[in-house]
């Protein structure tokens, strides 16, 4: 078990998605760009300074240069400077002071996002574990991973399918998000910053995702509390890592 928080933010005097379908299916209205480039800030599918491999090369080297370094995942957020009114100047000490906390602040999040928010399929098999409810001495198998046992399909949908553009169907309206890493959750580059943690989001614009919003909610309210054996058992686990 890890400790986790699942959370639904409502976005107020939102647009209904039947509102937000006819305003994008309007071809004179300049919704459609501004939509998807709002979308495309806060939803996010790959890095922000350059692709999954250069990003862990990134790290390595920095690692190389100074072991005792501290990983993003354990530092706090700073506190960008104030940013100026006019473009950008070379002249400038504001803009300099920012530009640097800007080159930062989207090194941290890769760095973030590649230790904490690339998927690794694993299937987990307790084998050699005979479970209280066995019977006859038959194993009990514990296939809690993400790779189904049988199929060795990932149960989180993963890798996921890439797109180098944002799409919008013609017919329905819809938004197809653009995803450059099919390894790599979903994420919005502020709560990364702010968290330093994996998270992953998701933007519930159609009727189908958010009825499995509800779906999956409603889950997790009726599921079954935890045995106290199975509580203790799992705090055990926590303290042998």
């Amino acid at each position: 078990l890890t400790l986790h928080l699942h959370m639904l933010v409502w976005i107020k005097n939102s647009l209904t998605p039947q509102e937000i379908r006819e305003h994008i299916m309007d071809p004179e209205s300049t919704f459609q760009k501004e939509m998807v480039e709002y979308l495309e800030s806060v939803h996010k599918g790959e890095f922000l300074r350059g692709d999954m491999d250069s990003v862990g090369e990134r790290l390595e080297e920095a690692k190389v240069k100074n072991p005792f370094r501290v990983p993003a995942t354990e530092r706090l957020p700073e506190v960008p400077p104030m940013w100026c009114a006019h473009s950008s100047r070379a002249d400038c000490h504001a803009c300099m002071a920012y530009n640097k906390w800007r080159l930062e602040y989207e090194d941290g999040i890769d760095e973030i996002l590649y230790t904490s928010n690339v998927h690794k399929c694993t299937t987990r098999n307790k084998k050699d574990y005979i479970g209280k409810g066995a019977q006859n001495g038959l194993q009990e198998v514990d296939n809690r991973g993400c790779t189904d046992s049988i199929t060795k399909v990932c149960k989180a949908h993963f890798p996921r399918d890439t797109l180098s553009e944002t799409a919008v169907d013609p017919e329905s309206g819809a938004l197809i998000m653009k995803k450059g890493e099919p390894w790599l959750s979903t994420f919005t580059p502020s709560i990364s910053y702010l968290l330093h943690c994996n998270h992953d989001v998701t933007s519930s614009l159609s009727g189908t995702a958010i009825k499995s919003v509800i779906a999956y909610v409603a889950d997790y309210i009726t599921k079954t509390p935890l045995k106290t054996h199975v509580m203790f058992q799992s705090i055990q686990k926590v303290f042998e890592r």
